[in-house]
């Protein structure tokens, strides 16, 4: 699913990129149309795999209560 995320990260940049180089009209749709839900669509695949791969729970980390801390 890393691989996925990175592909559709990559797919992303080349639009913006191109957007970059050439600043018309067909390059905004691009991005627009592909290049944005590229990227949304990267960062949702890298969040659902890290989180999946257990780097969202709280085991063991350093966890701040506040109000709550023991001496």
């Amino acid at each position: 699913m890393i691989r996925l995320a990175c592909l559709l990260g990559l797919v992303a940049l080349a639009t913006v990129v191109r957007l970059a180089l050439r600043t018309d009209g067909a390059g905004a749709i691009l991005f627009s149309f592909v290049g944005f839900p590229a990227l949304a669509g990267a960062l949702a695949i890298y969040a659902v795999a890290r989180w999946r791969a257990g780097a969202l729970r709280g085991n063991g980390g350093v966890q701040l209560r506040l109000g709550k801390e023991k001496p």
